[in-house]
């Protein structure tokens, strides 16, 4: 899958390098580039790319503004802010920003960010593809029905992604906590991880995947790992280890 993007920034030498890493990664059709935010509307409006790199510090409008302006277009593409600023990566997020890179920019991330974005892209085309439109509902923001089949005291049961706070591999199956109790599934945490990512979750430990959406605390612990307090009844707590916690530090940008 070829996907296609647009880069919103007022320096031309970021503009260029991440074109250029973008080239390296491959399978992605840059259709156009802006220094700044009237620029970058029109040329999203003209060419509607399913992906946007977007600077935070440009002219007139910065870019939490201008991502508030472009979730509200028909065809509303992803938004990765791409900067130098972590600062902002809170406000990014209530912005709905799909993910936040920094610069300098580094090949792997990007192309992880990209990874990232074909995997959500493919999730919306099968969405759309399987999943009928209820009676009446067949505007842009109709909500996704997508399931997770789960067992619970041997039934089998549909579960949103949405009420899943956390998942844990155990020997032979995952223990998959929600908002209302716990269920199991017999799928592997790899393939749990592959389709629960365009919900906001992310894998935390070779054996956990967390909603970042139900972490109401972070607590520093041993040699760069930390712990993460849960949403559930409860309070669950879910370790996340010194290499997934760099992970973590990209999406929700740790002090």
């Amino acid at each position: 899958m070829t996907i296609t993007a647009f880069i919103i920034d007022d320096e031309a030498p970021a503009r260029r390098e991440l074109r250029y890493l973008l080239e390296q990664v491959g399978d992605v059709a840059i259709l156009g580039e802006a220094s700044n935010p009237s620029q970058g509307i029109k040329g999203i409006r003209e060419s509607k790319p399913q992906l946007v790199f977007l600077d935070i510090q440009l002219p007139g409008l910065n870019g939490i503004e201008l991502a508030q302006v472009i979730r509200e277009l028909p065809d509303k593409p992803l938004v990765v802010f791409a900067t130098a600023f972590e600062e902002f990566a809170v406000q990014a997020f209530t912005v709905d920003a799909f993910d936040y890179i920094l610069k300098p920019f580094t090949l792997e991330r990007v192309a992880k960010s990209i990874q990232k974005a074909g995997n959500t892209l493919d999730a919306q085309v099968k969405a759309q593809k399987n999943v009928a439109p209820p009676e009446g509902a067949h505007g842009p923001d109709k909500p996704d029905t997508k399931r997770i089949l789960a067992h619970r005291r041997g039934k089998m049961i549909p579960v949103s992604p949405e009420s899943i706070v956390f998942i844990r591999a155990t020997e032979g199956e995952a223990q998959i906590h929600t908002t209302d109790g716990l269920y199991t599934s017999k799928s592997t945490l790899n393939t749990l991880e592959s389709v629960l990512e365009p919900y906001s979750f992310i894998r935390v430990h070779r054996n956990s995947l967390v909603n970042l959406n139900c972490i109401v605390e972070i607590i520093p612990w041993f040699s760069g790992s930390c712990k993460l307090i849960m949403n559930d009844k409860s309070g669950s707590e879910v370790l996340v280890s010194r290499y997934n916690a760099k992970d973590l530090k990209q999406r929700l940008i740790l002090s």
